[in-house]
């Protein structure tokens, strides 16, 4: 991460140069340590998970294996951005029109206690959730192409609503833009439909009910990996350091 004084050159710094140049570095590496959250520790599946196309790392997540845990600046954004609206959206004369930030429960299953945060519930009867997405996620939402695991997101949060005892018409996925002005933001409805939710939730089940019986590194082992996904080289950087350290003993 450069660090520049304009109008030096490094072979003239002074001691206060130095000093200035060293601390702006700091403060950087500081910013890297914020990536790293409580939800970053997280073992257990999360609603944003269950329908993920890396069937391994479900299964991973469903026996809580542990990962490489690491951060980065997009994710960070994004938190920052939903922080910011949840802040924003709470604060304002029409804020009655909005539940924030509930926590939902969504399912049981021997062990299995699925639940999660929701972003907002619109009291005209629509689950929303906020995407802070990068050029290439914008375009295919504006063509109304959503990743499976996003529309699996979707119904289960309005599942955890209906469950909750409010009514669902329609699920939502609000795409806004990182790097452009949010008059180029997508919104992606789908009317609520729950027996989507429900596959999704016996998916996980069939998971469950098969490591009962074989355990769940044999489960793992048979899951189809995704042709790329970030969580798989978390856990496999996970395997290595333990590997390593079986080796050294």
């Amino acid at each position: 991460m450069p660090v520049q004084i304009l109008e030096a050159k490094p072979s003239d710094y002074t001691e206060a140069d130095r000093k200035a140049y060293d601390t702006a570095h700091t403060w950087l590496r500081r910013i890297q340590e914020l990536y790293i959250t409580e939800r970053s520790h997280q073992k257990i599946i999360g609603i944003s998970e269950v329908g993920s196309d890396c069937r391994k790392c479900v299964a991973r997540k469903l026996a809580e294996k542990p990962k490489d845990v690491s951060g980065g600046w997009f994710p960070f954004v994004g938190t920052a951005v939903h922080q910011a609206l949840e802040d924003g959206f709470a604060g304002r004369e029409w804020s009655d029109d909005y539940l924030l930030e509930n926590r939902l429960h969504v399912h049981s299953y021997k062990g299995l206690e699925l639940g999660g945060s929701c972003d907002m519930y619109a009291k005209a009867g629509v689950v929303n959730d906020w995407k802070v997405v990068g050029t290439r996620a914008l375009s295919e939402a504006a063509k109304g192409k959503i990743k499976d695991q996003y529309r699996v997101q979707a119904m289960l949060y309005g599942l955890g609503w209906v469950k909750k005892g409010y009514d669902v018409t329609h699920v939502s996925l609000t795409f806004l833009p990182r790097d452009k002005d949010l008059s180029e933001a997508q919104v992606v409805m789908l009317r609520y439909d729950e027996r989507v939710a429900m596959e999704a939730l016996a998916a996980l089940e069939v998971l469950i009910d098969a490591a009962e019986i074989v355990g769940w590194d044999k489960v793992i082992e048979k899951q189809p990996k995704a042709s790329f996904c970030f969580d798989c080289k978390k856990y496999e950087a996970n395997e290595q350091d333990d590997l390593e350290s079986f080796i050294q003993r």
